[in-house]
């Protein structure tokens, strides 16, 4: 009798595991029915995309940075010995997320802002190679790769992060380092 039950869990088991096993091939075997985009981001592009069962379109730009623009009014003396008040209207435009970046010449950006940006992009794109490095040559992505059931995913979010934090700390120094 004690036979039989061990015969019953082990065929039960093993049922649910080649059942567990068909059910993930037959997920990975199903192509979804709309097409899949994997297109290339930047911290300024914009896509817009319309996708349905007879096709798709998609509308981007690499560079669409957002623009916040602000009016201030004062009152200046003017006149003989500045006995009377004149107002006097100043419009900025600002790149938003932007430290300092001031756009003049009707919208176009300076040689100087322009240099910061692509000096700051520069440290940024370095910053998360050596973030990216640090986080695998340390042997920290291998430890956590060994971690039963999460391993996968505990290793590719410290990756991620270690990119991302290091171009952050990147792309300030760049800023910082080149008085932007």
């Amino acid at each position: 009798m004690n036979n039989n039950i061990i015969k019953g869990v082990a065929v039960g088991l093993g049922t649910a595991f080649v059942s567990s096993q068909f059910y993930a091939i037959n997920l990975l075997a199903t192509k979804p029915r709309l097409p899949m985009f994997d297109l290339p981001v930047s911290k300024y592009s914009t896509y817009e995309i319309e996708a349905d069962m007879q096709g798709y379109r998609i509308r981007h730009r690499m560079h669409d940075p957002r623009i916040i623009a602000s009016m201030e009014t004062s009152k200046k003396p003017a006149g003989f010995l500045g006995a009377s008040k004149a107002l006097s209207t100043k419009e900025t435009q600002k790149v938003a997320g932007e430290k300092d970046i001031r756009i003049v010449n009707n919208g176009e950006l300076t040689a100087k802002q322009i240099a910061c940006i692509e000096e700051r992009a520069k440290g940024s794109s370095t910053g998360e190679m050596i973030g990216t490095s640090v986080a695998t040559g340390s042997g920290l992505i291998t430890s956590l790769s060994n971690t039963p059931w999460i391993g996968w995913f505990l290793s590719g979010f410290a990756t991620n992060t270690a990119r991302r934090e290091g171009g952050k700390i990147g792309g300030n120094m760049a800023s910082d380092f080149n008085d932007c």
